[in-house]
C-alpha cells in the first residue's frame, strides 16, 4: 500500500499541473502497490481541471474497475466524495 497526501502535491501548482503530478505519481507506483491512498486532507476543492488530468486520464487508459480496484480516498470529505462519484460516472459514460 502506498499513500499520496495530495494537498502538498497541489501546493503552490495549477490544478493541470497537480493533476499531471497525481497520475504520474500514480502511474509509477501502480505496478508494484496493491492499494493506492490517496490522503486528502487539507483538500478543499476538486475541479474538473485537475481531475481531468489525474483521474479522468487514469479511466482512460485503466478504465474504472482498475481505479476501484487500486486507488482508495481517505479523509475526504462527503462532497468530495459525491463529486468524485459524479465525475466517474460521466468520465465512464464518456468512454463508452
Amino acid at each position: 500500500m502506498y499513500t499520496i497526501n495530495l494537498q502538498p502535491l497541489m501546493n503552490g501548482k495549477t490544478f493541470p499541473e497537480s493533476g499531471t503530478l497525481l497520475f504520474n505519481l500514480i502511474e509509477e507506483k501502480l505496478p508494484n502497490e496493491n492499494k493506492i491512498i490517496i490522503d486528502m486532507t487539507d483538500v478543499i476543492t476538486l475541479p474538473s481541471m485537475f481531475l481531468n488530468v489525474s483521474i479522468g486520464k487514469f479511466i482512460e487508459i485503466y478504465g474504472v474497475e482498475k481505479l476501484k480496484e487500486k486507488i482508495a480516498f481517505a479523509h475526504i470529505s462527503t462532497s468530495q466524495m459525491e463529486r468524485l462519484k459524479i465525475y466517474i460516472k460521466n468520465v465512464s459514460v464518456l468512454k463508452q
